[in-house]
């Protein structure tokens, strides 16, 4: 009798999951194929067609003020608009021969006319006054110089990591200047790098293999946290001199923190802190229970699904054809039925920019391996042979279990920013694997994308990160100069 491997191991609910997908993407693929025969002002027919009989859809989002940067197309251009700051790109080679794209905004004293340096400095004089009134840091900051300390010369380095199916395009698409992080950052004096994980836009390169090819895009979590983490902190120290480095992620950026300092004591010693927004280790599901369901059961059906390759390439496509107004009400509903966001804490003016930078490529196995950590609900690494039982079935010896990240063993001071309406975030089985964190800041009403872009970031937020970076930086130059012997790390929490 001829047998179909995975297929025996799909309950009934899981059958109906995989029809449903299937007749989807169907229907999808068919619809597409007409839309791209169709001529372009046929399609401009169809969406102006939609937008007057369908006024509910896109008249919210006509009032804002449509900013240029929904048109940007690269994070050069995004920089370009902004004009003040400097801008490079680097590119760093992993051990395992990707190339990795590396931007860098470093710190440059901005010389502007005297209307605008006046307008800077009441912005400056207002955040410098959000600072002071955090009595909870307060306690333990000594220095209240502006610009944080230097050694050598050498500006302090921060590192920012983008969360999943991402870029380093999130991080500077605020239509604020100063609500975007790096910005903030490079005015403070720091040198502030942006990273790009292998297989999105940037990182598409390989020393002998083409995105063409599937063995380009087998890596998951374990590659992103074993080889792209380390290889371009070690870049960067390379390149700026300093003896380590702050480390801020965001959602899967953090997950491969998390995942590369518990396995490379070394790499602890070069991060003198770890900034943990919206952090992602163990997603306790999906908010639709029949995709959850379908999602805890049977994670390697996705491969039937999406191939080996990379997924939701059709994301891309509905966005070059769609107008942004109906691409927000689509993403909007997408992020609603999945995991129960409502997007409220966004203005509808920073969707229509923030959602055309929002998606860029990774690869199918590494959406299996976070499917492999909410089925299991513990932070593990990628299990190349899963089980056909269910995970939590009693009185079952298993063949294998996939070792946890041991979490538990980094030595870098960690802080952790969350929201208590983010359903990604489970921060009591965050904290329980972690060592004793460094400071704590709960969020009562934010979601997980309100960490990038949500409103009064600047208020609820960056004042935390710049306390925590200077008296982190201040202590990294004591121990370099050797002024005082080392101490430990005292706990923060709010």
């Amino acid at each position: 009798m001829i047998s179909i491997p995975i297929l025996d191991r799909l309950s009934f609910r899981d059958y109906q999951g995989l029809i449903f997908t299937v007749l989807f993407f169907a229907i999808e693929t068919v619809i597409r194929i007409i839309v791209i025969l169709l001529p372009k002002f046929v399609i401009n027919g169809i969406d102006a067609f939609i937008e007057s009989a369908f006024p509910w859809l896109t008249s919210s989002e006509r009032k804002p003020r449509v900013s240029p940067l929904e048109k940007a197309e690269s994070f050069e251009q995004i920089i370009r608009f902004w004009r003040k700051y400097a801008y490079e790109q680097h590119v760093v080679r992993t051990q395992d021969d990707y190339f990795l794209c590396v931007h860098r905004i470093p710190y440059k004293e901005i010389i502007t006319s005297d209307k605008y340096n006046d307008k800077n400095n009441q912005r400056k004089n207002r955040m410098e006054k959000n600072i002071e009134i955090m009595d909870n840091l307060d306690q333990f900051i000594k220095t209240k110089a502006h610009r944080p300390p230097t050694k050598n010369g050498n500006r302090p380095v921060v590192l920012l990591y983008h969360g999943f199916l991402m870029s380093s395009e999130v991080w500077v698409c605020n239509t604020d200047e100063h609500r975007n992080l790096p910005f903030v950052l490079s005015e403070q004096g720091y040198d502030v790098w942006l990273g790009n994980s292998r297989g999105n836009k940037y990182s598409q390169n390989h020393q002998s293999l083409s995105p063409a090819n599937t063995a380009f895009w087998n890596f998951s979590l374990n590659e992103f946290a074993m080889y792209d983490l380390p290889d371009v902190v070690d870049y960067i120290l390379e390149q700026t001199g300093a003896s380590s480095l702050t480390y801020i992620g965001f959602s899967q950026g953090t997950a491969q923190a998390f995942a590369g300092l518990s396995v490379n004591p070394r790499l602890c010693k070069k991060v003198n802190l770890f900034i943990a927004m919206a952090p992602a280790t163990t997603p306790k599901g999906l908010h639709h229970p029949m995709i959850d369901a379908f999602v805890k059961a049977t994670p390697s059906v996705v491969y039937l699904l999406f191939g080996r390759k990379t997924p939701l390439k059709l994301a891309l496509f509905w966005q070059r054809i769609i107008s942004p107004p109906l691409f927000v009400k689509v993403i909007d509903g997408c992020v609603n039925f999945l995991f129960g966001w409502t997007g409220r804490n966004m203005t509808a003016e920073q969707k229509l920019v923030s959602y055309q930078h929002l998606y860029s490529l990774t690869s199918v196995k590494s959406l299996v391996h976070w499917f492999q950590i909410i089925r299991t609900g513990r932070f593990q690494m990628y299990d190349e042979v899963p089980s056909r039982i269910p995970y939590h079935s009693p009185n079952v010896v298993r063949d294998h279990i996939p070792p946890k990240f041991p979490t538990k063993q980094i030595s870098t001071p960690i802080a952790v920013f969350y929201g208590n309406s983010d359903s990604l975030v489970q921060f009591d089985v965050l904290v329980a694997d972690l060592p004793p964190l460094a400071y704590v800041k709960a969020i009562e009403s934010w979601e997980h994308l309100d960490f990038l872009w949500g409103k009064d970031i600047e208020h609820l937020l960056y004042p935390d990160i710049l306390k925590l970076l200077r008296h982190f930086n201040a202590q990294t130059d004591e121990k370099n100069h050797q002024l005082e012997p080392e101490r430990e790390t005292d706990m923060y929490t709010e």
